[in-house]
């Protein structure tokens, strides 16, 4: 049987996880916003950017980080930033 600190530190590494994908999905749909030159494109990636922007804060919320995590969350945030900065989201 798995013990319920080995059950909430999967569940927690399963957060921490999903946070970095959902960062990462959130840069490359805000640069496709940025690369498109339809406006329905742009529309339609900038809200998937958003939409896993908002994925990712939610299981920030809960998720408990260690210092590497958190510094690695930090820069894919700020590389989000940066890329949505340029395209004037």
């Amino acid at each position: 049987m798995v013990s319920r600190p080995q059950i909430d530190e999967e569940l927690n590494s399963l957060k921490v996880e999903s946070v970095q994908a959902n960062l990462e999905t959130a840069i490359d749909f805000a640069k496709l916003a940025l690369q498109s030159d339809e406006e329905r494109e742009i529309v339609r990636y900038r809200q998937k950017a958003y939409d896993a922007y908002e994925e990712a804060l939610h299981s920030l919320k809960t998720a408990v980080l260690t210092h590497i995590e958190w510094e690695s969350i930090k820069t894919k945030m700020e590389r989000l930033e940066s890329v949505l900065t340029v395209s004037n989201f």
